[in-house]
């Protein structure tokens, strides 16, 4: 619930429903684990219960809170990108919808999904929309990178950012769905919602994932060429589909992060996302310069726009693995030329 995720802006979103000043357009800022859908969904929720009480909270027991929960009420659209980004179909759709009046009632809410996955022409082909939604139409773009979202689009929004969950929240989720304690600080530090993380636990895939990456990694900075072929014979088969692919690129780089902190001499383990591997992410680069470990680490960072850039997932990894073996054997000149 978005009441337990982000209490104060519930509550300052619940004022402005009860004084008739809600905005037309809301971009909402942060991760799904920070709870941009469930806020998103409180205000529909609040919107059409027939059977809220004295505060506005809605009872979420009456047919058009479980249509909306369930994702079938005919007036709150929802667009999430299949795949890659929001298609050009699903555009059209929104496009559609904006133009309608609400089915049951004079209020149309519109949920964006990944707003930064909208290509620029898609952005820009539903600004007046956003701009100009007309009476009772409600629009939220959701996004965890603000700075992939289009500045026409931003500056057509109010800029809502959300707050960091308190550990104490984060902890009790994880372990309500089985996410045993040491891949906690794993799954909070990737920015998984707390069902992916569930759905990532299943068949052990997310526990087996971390170890492979850690063994690539030390591999790796010890400059042990069996890391190039690790990725073909562990980590390419790890990473079936898109979404493992992306888990895994993000746990690539934030081993690098902590490899980096550790050489830093930032050795608190409440800042560090692999703690459990702390000793051996020190051992590793024990050896290595600073400069080597930063520079490791920067390369990690470029795998999410390479993959967007459709170069498969093999050959991302393939060819970070090589640029990192450059660089911690001191060879700074062909990375340069990378």
């Amino acid at each position: 619930m978005a009441s337990e995720l982000q209490p104060e802006i519930t509550e300052r979103f619940a004022r402005l429903i009860e004084k008739g000043e809600l905005a037309h357009a809301y971009l909402l800022v942060g991760s799904v684990s920070m709870g941009t859908f469930a806020l998103a969904t409180e205000v529909a929720l609040r919107l059409f219960c027939k059977f809220s009480d004295d505060n506005g909270n809605p009872d979420r027991t009456c047919a058009e809170c479980q249509r909306i929960l369930s994702g079938n009420h005919p007036d709150v659209v929802v667009a999430r990108p299949e795949g890659r980004q929001i298609k050009v179909d699903q555009v059209r759709y929104l496009k559609a919808e904006f133009t309608k009046t609400g089915v049951e009632g004079s209020q149309k809410i519109f949920i964006i999904d990944g707003a930064e996955t909208l290509t620029g022409s898609a952005a820009n082909s539903l600004l007046k929309f956003i701009e100009e939604p007309g009476a009772g139409t409600y629009i939220f773009l959701l996004t965890a990178n603000k700075s992939a979202v289009l500045p026409t689009v931003k500056s057509r929004c109010q800029i809502i950012e959300m707050r960091p969950l308190a550990k104490e929240v984060i902890n009790a989720q994880l372990k309500e769905v089985g996410v045993p304690a040491y891949l906690g600080p794993l799954v909070a530090g990737l920015g998984l919602s707390v069902d992916q993380g569930a759905a990532l636990m299943e068949d052990d895939w997310l526990a087996q994932s971390v170890n492979q990456v850690i063994d690539w990694f030390k591999e790796v900075a010890t400059a042990n060429p069996l890391s190039f072929v690790d990725v073909q014979t562990n980590l390419v088969k790890q990473a079936s589909n898109r979404e493992k692919q992306l888990v895994i690129l993000d746990l690539v780089m934030t081993v690098w992060r902590d490899a980096l902190m550790i050489k830093n001499q930032v050795t608190d383990p409440e800042q560090l996302h692999f703690r459990q591997w702390q000793e051996a992410i020190s051992q590793a680069v024990l050896r290595l310069p600073a400069k080597s470990v930063l520079v490791a680490s920067e390369l990690t960072l470029e795998g999410r726009r390479l993959l967007d850039q459709n170069i498969s997932f093999q050959n991302v990894m393939e060819q970070l693995t090589l640029r990192i073996l450059f660089v911690v054997t001191g060879d700074f000149s062909e990375e340069r030329r990378n």
